[in-house]
């Protein structure tokens, strides 16, 4: 995509963190990453064994999410890696010199807090997160979404769907708390509640789009427009990977957050017959300009804080 609106652009170039997706067989993996927007492509970097990486060598599809402000943009395209320990990338790297020095430089200039955290912290800093363990990852940008609170401002590309929903609603009142699998100190620094990013795989495969999520007693809910979750193109049930995290403007060894992947079931206002008000009730409290509600049941759960993280399955 070589044009994007000012809008979109606006976003792409002050958004801080980008909520980016790969499939894998557990469903869709979406983790924030710091990125830069140049040459009509967005920029990021990410470690050679990690699930996205190894995910992008099978299929290079992708989607993300970016936030600034009260708006976002969702986004779909296609990656190109260049890593110099992988000669099967020298060519690509060679061809396109100019664009990724171009990149290198405004991905450097543009997160330059962010690596200088990485200075303060270097005797910590594993190989993984330093520049010889990581590779550079181009995103060629096929399809784009201006979102907001009330839903979709401004599309480009082929996005189609509409929204799918179940037709009766029950409120979850037994199983465990969603987050009694995390490690407290990581649940302590999330929250119950806030904004966040639903991967979603749909027809095409994952959308990223931004929601309101809490964590009941028993219930893991999100809250959003419903014409904002038709661009997912997904059934009313479909899997899913919720992303939550407290993120540092300038220290990866500061960052906590979590991602929920699992089955996630869609109830739209005006197609729920039973349980109307129920469902109703609970995305006011959420999202007051929202009319979709999302149940999400956790099969595998993965945390992070700074440099640790872990993985588990709910019981």
């Amino acid at each position: 995509m070589s044009f994007v609106s000012t809008a979109v652009q606006r976003v792409l170039e002050d958004g801080q963190f980008c909520a980016v997706a790969a499939a894998t067989p557990n469903g869709p993996h979406c983790t924030p990453l710091v990125f830069a927007y140049s040459g009509a492509r967005l920029w990021l970097t990410t470690s050679r064994g990690s699930v996205k990486a190894r995910a992008w060598r099978v299929d290079r599809s992708t989607a993300g999410l970016i936030r600034d402000g009260d708006l976002s943009v969702a986004f779909t395209g296609t990656v190109k890696t260049y890593d110099a320990l992988d000669k099967r990338t020298w060519g690509a790297a060679v061809a396109g010199a100019t664009s990724i020095a171009r990149a290198t430089a405004g991905f450097s200039r543009k997160n330059a807090r962010f690596f200088a955290g990485y200075a303060f912290d270097a005797r910590q800093v594993p190989f993984a997160w330093t520049p010889p363990g990581r590779v550079f990852v181009g995103v060629d940008l096929e399809r784009t979404a201006l979102l907001d609170d009330e839903g979709v401002q401004e599309g480009r590309g082929r996005w189609r769907g509409e929204p799918v929903s179940h037709g009766a609603f029950r409120r979850s009142s037994t199983g465990p708390d969603p987050l009694a699998v995390l490690p407290n100190d990581v649940a302590s620094q999330i929250g119950r509640e806030g904004r966040g990013a639903l991967a979603v795989a749909g027809e095409r495969g994952p959308t990223v789009l931004p929601i309101r999520w809490r964590a009941e007693a028993t219930t893991l809910y999100a809250a959003l427009p419903a014409q904002t979750l038709a661009i997912a193109a997904a059934d009313r049930d479909a899997t899913v990977a919720l992303t939550v995290d407290s993120p540092s403007a300038w220290r990866a060894r500061d960052m906590v957050g979590a991602m929920f992947q699992g089955i996630a079931e869609f109830f739209v206002e005006g197609t729920v017959g039973s349980g109307a008000k129920a469902m109703r009730g609970i995305v006011q409290g959420l999202a007051p300009s929202a009319d979709a509600l999302v149940r999400i049941t956790p099969r595998r759960v993965v945390w992070w804080k700074g440099w640790t993280s872990g993985s588990t399955i709910p019981g």
